[in-house]
């Protein structure tokens, strides 16, 4: 793609007095995403140091933890304007942070019980920081602005990951793993710089009382028992998360055996954060945009079910470290890249109900609890029957078959309620 292409993309798409403020969002989302996977791979660290056969436990209280607090940050953005509240609710987390920092310090670097705290706190850190973002973004962008906009914002998510992924790589056996904090603070704080000057854009609206946050997860489950759609775009989800959960764990189990220090499993987990965000970006910018306009919505529901059936199916054939460590780089960015964006898509044309109160509902209650589901049941009790790991991918080829199949009635489901809908120029049901 020659620079101009690039700088006529831009033209079209950013109008002369947009460029500050888009600016500003994109960098706003660099730095947060960068923190983020500073903070991510050190995650992954603490939970191999927990135990990998604690991971249902702690996705456990992970859920637990969400449940509690969901409420209460529901009622905070239904109240508030993000532009008044969104410092100190950073400003909340870098405290924590550096709270977590200083106990690793005074207890010890190898303390279990704080891993596993630190390991809950990032899987709940991460849920809410980019709510918050997105919801700010809502209320800065117009509709018709966020159509053009939010994917080049989007993009800064990705860039951030990789800038997070190759610090840690590079600093990690310098600084150490737990010092890699601080610096993830230092990011944040420079979030709320960001924020104070990008949030005189911000219109003083407040959330809709049925924004996604506010929304009550039972009027969810309620619309899904009425609804054919909703029910298989909720199992699709609960076998992603399935199958994400079995590559996470081999991922665990593997490094645990092939790296035994501290530093060296941040440095590898930092860069198979570097190497997904890469391939995300690439299934971002331009494979998936390509598939959009070039194919049924159920056809390419079905790409990303497909490889995973080959990368289980790789694994059995050959269970070797970079067998696992490239089939967790192909599983995350391409579930973020692939399957993501046509499922966001899915829900275009649909009623504000379904919108909102239907996803807050996928969101919260059947993906957290799909992680749950997935490692304390499904994982554990296939662990418990045979020590082989290779049992693992053989039972996922068999699942991720199944959902291929589900991924293609989701996308016939969605074109004929479209049609029926009388939704035109859907541009992915042609």
């Amino acid at each position: 793609m020659s620079l101009t292409v690039i700088k006529n993309y831009f033209k079209n798409q950013v109008k002369a007095g947009e460029w500050p403020v888009l600016v500003w969002s994109y960098l706003y989302f660099v730095f947060l995403l960068t923190g983020y996977f500073i903070l991510r791979p050190i995650r992954e660290e603490m939970g191999v140091t927990a135990g990998t056969e604690n991971y249902g436990w702690l996705f456990l209280t992970t859920f637990i933890v969400m449940l509690l607090l969901q409420p209460f940050y529901g009622k905070v953005v239904s109240s508030y304007s993000r532009k008044q509240f969104i410092p100190i609710v950073y400003g909340f987390f870098g405290l924590l942070i550096f709270l977590i920092w200083t106990g690793f310090h005074v207890v010890g670097k190898d303390s279990v019980a704080l891993a596993r705290i630190f390991f809950v706190f990032v899987s709940v850190y991460n849920l809410f920081i980019v709510s918050i973002f997105w919801s700010f973004m809502a209320d800065i962008y117009t509709k018709e602005q966020g159509t053009r906009l939010f994917g080049v914002i989007a993009a800064g998510g990705s860039t951030g990951g990789i800038i997070g992924g190759l610090i840690t790589s590079q600093l990690v056996f310098l600084v150490g793993t737990v010092n890699l904090l601080l610096i993830s603070l230092f990011f944040l704080l420079i979030c709320i710089y960001a924020v104070l000057r990008i949030r005189r854009y911000a219109g003083e609206s407040q959330v809709n009382p049925e924004a996604p946050l506010g929304g009550s997860p039972m009027e969810g489950f309620k619309l899904m028992l009425g609804s054919r759609l909703l029910q298989q775009i909720a199992l699709m989800t609960v076998i992603s998360v399935i199958i994400g959960s079995i590559f996470y764990y081999l991922q665990g189990e593997y490094v645990k055996q092939y790296f035994t220090s501290r530093d060296y499993r941040t440095h590898v987990f930092a860069n198979i954060n570097i190497a997904t965000n890469v391939l995300t970006l690439f299934f971002q910018l331009i494979l998936t945009p390509f598939l959009l306009q070039k194919f049924k919505i159920n056809q390419i529901l079905a790409i990303f079910p497909l490889l995973m059936v080959m990368a289980l199916s790789l694994f059995t054939l050959m269970p070797e470290l970079m067998v696992v460590l490239a089939a967790i780089v192909l599983q995350r960015s391409g579930a973020y890249g692939i399957m993501k964006p046509p499922t966001d898509w899915l829900f275009t044309g649909l009623n504000d109900a379904i919108k909102y109160k239907f996803k807050n509902f996928l969101d919260t209650v059947v993906y957290r609890g799909g992680d749950v589901f997935a490692q304390l049941i499904v994982v554990r009790t296939l662990v418990i029957f045979s020590k082989d790991l290779r049992v693992l991918s053989m039972v996922g080829v068999v699942l991720s078959l199944f959902w291929v199949w589900n991924a293609v009635t989701v996308g016939r489901l969605a074109i004929k309620k479209f049609n029926e809908s009388h939704v035109q120029n859907y541009p992915i049901s042609h």
